[in-house]
């Protein structure tokens, strides 16, 4: 389920940067979107982020696993400047060597198998109408399974 938003709102930038980032790969749009002093914590996978470039960098990073990424906000709570949103990452893996050597065999035969949801709630205190600070949990487990590293 995608929800509409105003441009302009807490959700509208958060939708913003999940299009035009996430999805589109404009990271020139990042300054747009990210606040020079960005940080980020992921607690779970001990993940700290500092800066645009870090946050361009992570990004980038995921982007290059998966064919024409998407990535949505499915839902979005916000007052003044505080958005909690939960997001979805979906694409099909770009390289087969990604999955265990059981599913590359069942990959050659059912091509869907490389289709993968990642998925995640984030917190995020926007400033001058950027992302300052984002606390952020990921499926880590789920994406691990999906995969097949994780029975």
């Amino acid at each position: 389920m995608s929800t509409a938003v105003e441009t302009g709102s807490a959700g509208g930038v958060i939708a913003g940067l999940l299009h035009e980032v996430w999805t589109l790969g404009r990271f020139e749009a990042v300054s747009r979107y990210i606040h020079p002093e960005y940080t980020m914590l992921d607690e779970r996978a001990e993940v700290r982020l500092y800066g645009r470039d870090a946050f361009a960098e992570a990004v980038a990073a995921f982007r290059v696993l998966f064919e024409e990424p998407r990535m949505n906000a499915t839902h979005l709570i916000s007052s003044q400047d505080m958005i909690a949103y939960r997001w979805e990452l979906t694409g099909r893996v770009i390289d087969p060597e990604l999955l265990t050597p059981a599913l590359r065999t069942i990959e050659r035969h059912v091509p869907g198998l490389r289709l993968i949801s990642h998925r995640g709630l984030s917190i995020a205190r926007l400033r001058d109408g950027m992302v300052v600070e984002e606390w952020s949990e990921s499926d880590n487990t789920s994406l691990s399974q999906q995969l097949g590293w994780w029975g």
